[in-house]
C-alpha cells in the first residue's frame, strides 16, 4: 500500500512538472534546444524622423530704385537673397522585432498566437492579429530652383519704342531776307528702365481705378456684369504680377530629410547631427564654413528605475527559480526633439519597450489549463490574463 502511495505522488509530480512550462531567453549561451519547443520575440521600437526643410529665394524686383517714386512704396527690397529654415518634423513610431529579446518556450503543449510580424500576440487564445505596418514613405528626391525660366515677365501692353522729335535750324534767303526755320526730325528709339517702370505704375494704377469702379457699382452699362467676383480676383492678380516688379518676389523649393533611431537602453540623453542646413544650400550631409548643425535630441525617461530595483531586491531575497513563465515587458518612455540654432522645432513623446523593465510569470500560473494571456504586439506588455 506504501508503495502504491509513493508511485502515486511520483506520477502526480510528474504531471504537475509536464503542464508547467520552462521559457529561457535564447540569449542563454547553455540553451539546448529540445522537443516542444517554441520561440517567440517581444518588439522594440523605432523611430523614423522626417524633417522638412524649405528654401526660398527672394528676387528683388527690376523697378525696385523707382518704387517710392512712382507708386509711393518706401525700403522696396534691393537685394536678392536666400534662406532655409525647417518647416516640419514629423515622427513615426514602428514596432519591430528586437533580435536579443527572443525566448525558447519548453513544456507545455498550449497554443501561441503571432501576429504578422512575428510577435507574440496570445497564449493559449485565438485573436485577430492582423497588423498595420506604418511607414514613412521615403522620396529622396530634391529640388533645385529653376533658374533658367524668366524671374519676370514683361507685361507691358504698349510699344518698347518711342519717338525723339529733335528740332534743328536752317537758314534761307526770302527776297533778300534771311530767315531762320526749325527743322524736325524723329528719332525711333527704345524706352529706358525709369520709362518702362514709370509705364508699369501707371498700369497698376489704371488696374486700381477697374477694381474701384467694379467695387462700386460703376458699370458702363446699366446691367451689371454675373460675374463681378472673378472679375476682380483676376484683377487682383494682375496687379500682383505688376507689384513684383516692383517689390520682388520669393520662390521656394521643399526637401526632406529622413533619418531612423533606435533607442537602446544606453542612450539615456544626448543629441545626435543628423544633417547639416546651409542657408544657399537647404539640406546638406557634411559640415561646412556656411552650415548649422540640426540635432536630434533624445531622453530615457527612466520611469521603471525603482521597479528595477524592487525585481533586483526580490532576487536577492529569495532563491532563483529554477523554471520560468514568458517573459514580458513593462515598458518604458522616452522623448525626442529636433533643434536647430537653440530652437526646438519638435518635441514628442514615445512609448519604448527597450528603455522599460523585462520580468516574466510565474512558472506555476500554467498548471491552469484555462489560463489565457493576451499581449500588447505594440510594446511587449501584457494586455490581459484570464481563466476561461
Amino acid at each position: 500500500m506504501k508503495k502504491i502511495i509513493i508511485l502515486i505522488g511520483l506520477l502526480g509530480m510528474g504531471l504537475l512538472v509536464f503542464s508547467q512550462i520552462n521559457v529561457v531567453p535564447i540569449t542563454d549561451t547553455t540553451l539546448q534546444i529540445k522537443k516542444n519547443s517554441t520561440v517567440y520575440f517581444l518588439p522594440q521600437t523605432v523611430i523614423h524622423v522626417k524633417v522638412d526643410v524649405e528654401t526660398s529665394k527672394f528676387i528683388s524686383g527690376p523697378f525696385s530704385n523707382y518704387a517710392e517714386k512712382y507708386l509711393s512704396i518706401a525700403d522696396a527690397p534691393k537685394k536678392s537673397y536666400t534662406y532655409s529654415d525647417i518647416s516640419e518634423v514629423e515622427f513615426l513610431q514602428v514596432s519591430v522585432v528586437d533580435p536579443l529579446a527572443g525566448f525558447m518556450v519548453f513544456g507545455n503543449k498550449a497554443s501561441l498566437c503571432f501576429d504578422s510580424r512575428g510577435l507574440i500576440a496570445s497564449y493559449n487564445d485565438i485573436i485577430d492579429n492582423q497588423t498595420t505596418l506604418n511607414e514613412l514613405k521615403y522620396q529622396n528626391s530634391p529640388e533645385y530652383f529653376d533658374l533658367d525660366s524668366p524671374l519676370y515677365f514683361d507685361y507691358g501692353v504698349k510699344r518698347n519704342f518711342i519717338g525723339i522729335t529733335d528740332t534743328t535750324y536752317k537758314v534761307i534767303q526770302l527776297d533778300s531776307i534771311f530767315q531762320k526755320i526749325p527743322v524736325y526730325n524723329t528719332v525711333i528709339t527704345s524706352k529706358d528702365f525709369e520709362q518702362k517702370a514709370e509705364e508699369a505704375a501707371n498700369y497698376i494704377i489704371k488696374i486700381r481705378k477697374r477694381k474701384f469702379k467694379l467695387q462700386t457699382a460703376q458699370f458702363d452699362d446699366e446691367k451689371p456684369p454675373k460675374n463681378i467676383k472673378f472679375l476682380i480676383e483676376e484683377l487682383d492678380k494682375l496687379e500682383s504680377q505688376y507689384l513684383e516688379l516692383f517689390i520682388g518676389k520669393e520662390i521656394s523649393v521643399s526637401n526632406s530629410f529622413y533619418y531612423t533611431f533606435k533607442p537602446q537602453i544606453e542612450h539615456q540623453s544626448g543629441k545626435i547631427v543628423i544633417f547639416h542646413l546651409s542657408e544657399e544650400l537647404g539640406i546638406c550631409k557634411t559640415a561646412a564654413a556656411d552650415t548649422e548643425p540640426v540635432y536630434l535630441t533624445y531622453q530615457n525617461c527612466a520611469w521603471t528605475t525603482e521597479l528595477d530595483s524592487f525585481y533586483s531586491r526580490q532576487t536577492k531575497l529569495k532563491e532563483k527559480e529554477k523554471t520560468k513563465g514568458f517573459f514580458y515587458r513593462i515598458p518604458g518612455h522616452g522623448g525626442l526633439s529636433v533643434e536647430f540654432d537653440g530652437n526646438t522645432y519638435a518635441k514628442q513623446a514615445f512609448v519604448i519597450p527597450q528603455y522599460g523593465t523585462l520580468t516574466n510569470l510565474p512558472s506555476k500560473m500554467f498548471k491552469n489549463k484555462h489560463l489565457k494571456i493576451i499581449f500588447d504586439v505594440e510594446n511587449g506588455s501584457i494586455k490581459r490574463i484570464c481563466n476561461e
